[in-house]
């Protein structure tokens, strides 16, 4: 079996593709997965880590009609070289992943006849999607709310997206702690995303020391992103509290686990592991995200109870310090918040999406050979 996953441009939709191709992986042992991305930094090292080939594809977005000659060319290019790259690998099956990283890649695949499933993570699916979804044999959602959105669809389904494995706890893991803190005091987890955010950096470190007169046993995981790491560990240094701080952690599912709440971004594969684990959060959408879709995202936690939202022009200290005070200060909330995102959870995820992928194969063969039965009647 070969499988191509296209996507790109932000990490979030890598996550989730690497996500299903470890499952494709650990059910079908010998396929052959490869990756079509996009020359934005960190894709192809990202992938490369993980075991799987990546191809680099030309794309760019349409940011405005001035630029509309580049994005005709550059497309072209991209279409083309997908297409060989197709000839060559003769996939099975291509797996659409969102983003402008997909869209060639799937239009080359059209052209080829070879079938095509969707991934959506998000609440408002993303215009790539929307675009493409008239062509694909099925488009597989997170959220109930989205399958409206896709319409004269052959097939749109509700399976969950699948998550990183490590945020998934097993009995060895359920007890380790990596980053030299208790488990007695209340820890906050902050982190903001694939990127980071120095917005909500700058917020917190601004903040910490009226948080740890009002909350003593306050300590801190602080995943900062490349950019704002050194600054960060610089302020630690200075602040006497209880702290990891790191660009990024390999244990993110222990941090998960560890954390009393967490402050982050409203990526939809964020979203789906706050949901896994249940912990509380406070959700700062990422507000320059197409179509605010962070915001429809972290609303879908926030009207059930199970989250906070703040807009990121309202991100000032005295707003974080009452809203982490308010929660850490108040078990009761803590735990109603941790049991409704848990109720969000969808733990078979990975299965449900492989097994459409399976289905969508058998039915297009199934099609193909009752065509060619037809042809020699």
């Amino acid at each position: 079996m070969n499988i191509i996953f296209a996507g790109g441009g932000t990490g979030g939709h890598l996550i989730a593709g690497l996500s299903i191709a470890q499952e494709i992986s650990s059910r079908f042992p010998g396929a052959n997965i490869v990756f079509f991305g996009t020359s934005k930094k960190g894709e192809s090292g990202y992938i490369g880590k993980s075991g799987y080939e990546f191809k680099q594809i030309k794309a760019c977005k349409f940011t405005s009609f001035i630029r509309l000659p580049v994005f005709i060319i550059v497309s072209l290019i991209g279409v083309i070289y997908s297409l060989i790259n197709i000839i060559r690998i003769k996939p099975d099956i291509i797996i659409g992943l969102g983003g402008y990283g997909s869209a060639l890649p799937v239009v080359a695949a059209y052209i080829s006849g070879v079938p095509i499933v969707l991934i959506e993570q998000n609440v408002i699916p993303g215009r790539a999607n929307l675009i493409m979804a008239r062509w694909a044999d099925a488009v597989l959602c997170h959220w109930e709310g989205t399958k409206k959105r896709f319409k004269n669809v052959r097939s749109v389904g509700v399976t969950g997206i699948p998550i990183r494995k490590d945020v998934i706890a097993n009995e060895q893991e359920i007890g380790k702690n990596p980053f030299g803190l208790t488990s007695q005091g209340k820890t906050l987890l902050v982190m903001g995303g694939s990127q980071g955010a120095q917005s909500i950096n700058r917020v917190i470190l601004q903040s910490i020391p009226e948080l740890k007169a009002l909350i003593p046993d306050l300590q801190i995981i602080h995943l900062t992103g490349k950019e704002g790491y050194k600054e960060a560990k610089a302020a630690y240094g200075n602040l006497g509290i209880s702290s990891f701080v790191s660009e990024f952690s390999n244990d993110i599912g222990a941090a998960y686990r560890l954390a009393d709440l967490v402050i982050c971004r409203a990526g939809a594969n964020t979203i789906a592991e706050i949901s896994e684990v249940g912990i509380p959060a406070i959700l700062i959408p990422y507000p320059y995200a197409t179509d605010n879709h962070q915001y429809w995202n972290a609303y879908e936690l926030a009207r059930r109870g199970g989250a906070l939202i703040i807009k990121q022009e309202e991100l000032e200290p005295v707003k974080i310090i009452e809203l982490i005070s308010n929660l850490l200060m108040n078990d009761e909330e803590l735990k109603k918040m941790k049991k409704m995102n848990r109720s969000l959870s969808k733990p078979l995820a990975a299965t449900k999406v492989v097994d459409n992928i399976s289905q969508t194969l058998k039915k297009r063969k199934t099609t193909k050979n009752l065509v060619c039965f037809a042809s020699t009647v």
